[in-house]
């Protein structure tokens, strides 16, 4: 009994004599875990920047080759620990992750051997700058446009985060009152000017813009209330609304003259019909047009639009005619020394419209300028013009039916959304555009411009 007793103990004091020796080694052990790997820290550079949203780090790696990298470990404004890992193919690594301004971050920097041995962590300080989705707000504007509101806005050097864009109108399902998303959209590094056109029809605006980081959280949310929402109405013209002081070109059997711009017709209808019977034998082209032509020395000349009574103008619209297949007018045709057989070369690029309450002197010291147009003229710029496609004759329809279905070439000169009211309007042509044939001939030395069709649209009551 004694000795089995005594084989017990023994054997319970060699179990505690090896627990203990293996608890002595794991202390050496981890002593010598941590002195594995201690790195000099000499030529080590580090200087941090704040940037949007966080802090740029520059850094020069210390003269030890067996650093393999360097790791950073910080909290971002969510408190969740980041590890950030950079080496000596760069010199700066971007500490991101935070919405506000902040000053005294902690950050803690370590090294790591090939070996993925890391050594023991220095902990630095490093500040920030407001992100994007918070200075986003900074310098926004949100102000009125036709049919709906605009916003502007500029953006730091590192952009992230997106921007939701909603208007307080009506859930279409319910029926209720709702926000309504008009448009989703990552801000971009130089900043934009978006214009939104909505579909509900009111008369004031309550816009509310949101903004939120990549994971999903949501920075900032500000409310603009009572943007006027400018709805726009065509106004009705006639040719006794219009004075070009003996511009146009008036012609029965070509169809041309200050009728033609309010009638109504926006593709060219009478001239693809007059083609049917175009002689191709005559070499003339078709002389109908059913359109607007001013001439000679038609730029910088004034023509006024009365609108009979005070209105604030939101936009002219200008038509030019869809391509068809009929040839362009040239001599001895009616206006063929106009044309010569060209058209492109006759539809304006740069022109200035100008707003007066009272007088329709074209002289009067009372005119105050509200919009233009402005397009490049030249042949490399063809693909720009408002009216490239009228040159587009594989799009030229077969008939009648097939122009019905087209849609009408046109550009808008939008006027500014403000409440000024005038009864005139003038408009000054400053240029047409080139042609785009290759030759470069000027076929317009002197000075047309053709319009297919004219509408005036103005705020309404």
């Amino acid at each position: 009994m004694m000795g089995c007793k005594f084989y017990y103990l023994k054997n319970r004091m060699m179990k505690n004599t090896i627990f203990l020796l293996l608890f002595v080694f794991g202390l050496f052990a981890c002593d010598d875990d941590n002195t594995i790997f201690d790195p000099s820290v000499e030529g080590l550079e580090i200087k941090f920047t704040p940037v949007a949203g966080g802090a740029m780090m520059h850094y020069n790696l210390p003269n030890d080759s067996d650093i393999f990298a360097m790791n950073l470990r910080y909290r971002n404004w969510q408190g969740l620990e980041i590890l950030k890992t950079c080496g000596y193919s760069g010199d700066s690594v971007l500490l991101d992750g935070f919405t506000r301004s902040q000053e005294t971050i902690p950050v803690q920097i370590s090294f790591v051997n090939n070996h993925n041995e890391e050594s023991e962590s220095r902990e630095y300080q490093f500040s920030t700058l407001d992100s994007a989705p918070w200075s986003f707000f900074d310098d926004l504007v949100v102000r009125s446009s036709w049919n709906g509101f605009q916003v502007i806005y500029k953006s730091p050097s590192v952009v992230t985060g997106m921007v939701h864009v909603f208007y307080l109108g009506t859930n279409p399902l319910t029926q209720q009152e709702d926000t309504i998303l008009m448009k989703s959209f990552p801000i971009t590094q130089r900043g934009d000017t978006l214009s939104f056109i909505q579909k509900q029809e009111r008369s004031s605006n309550t816009v509310i813009i949101r903004t939120e980081d990549f994971q999903g959280y949501r920075v900032r949310q500000e409310i603009y209330p009572d943007i006027d929402a400018f709805r726009a109405e065509q106004w009705p013209m006639t040719a006794e609304n219009f004075n070009d002081y003996g511009l146009s070109k008036e012609s029965r059997i070509a169809m041309t003259g200050v009728a033609y711009l309010f009638d109504g017709e926006l593709k060219g209808l009478e001239r693809l019909i007059a083609s049917a019977y175009e002689d191709p034998l005559q070499r003339t082209g078709t002389e109908v047009y059913g359109t607007y032509l001013a001439g000679p020395h038609a730029y910088e000349k004034p023509i006024i639009l009365d609108l009979r009574e005070q209105k604030t103008p939101a936009w002219l619209r200008l038509y030019c005619l869809y391509p068809l297949r009929a040839n362009h007018a040239v001599s001895p045709a009616t206006w063929g020394d106009v044309w010569i057989g060209s058209y492109e070369d006759k539809v304006p690029c740069k022109l200035s419209v100008y707003g007066n309450k009272e007088s329709s002197n074209p002289n009067s010291e009372e005119w105050v300028y509200l919009g233009g147009l402005n397009q490049d003229p030249r042949r490399e710029a063809v693909l720009d013009r408002w009216s490239y496609l009228t040159t587009r004759l594989d799009l030229a329809p077969e008939d009648v039916n097939e122009l019905a279905t087209k849609d009408p070439i046109y550009v808008d000169v939008e006027l500014p959304p403000v409440d000024d009211t005038y009864r005139y309007l003038k408009v000054i042509v400053h240029d047409t555009f080139d042609s785009s044939k290759e030759s470069g001939i000027n076929y317009n030395q002197q000075e047309y411009f053709t319009l297919h069709e004219l509408e005036v649209y103005v705020k309404k009551n």
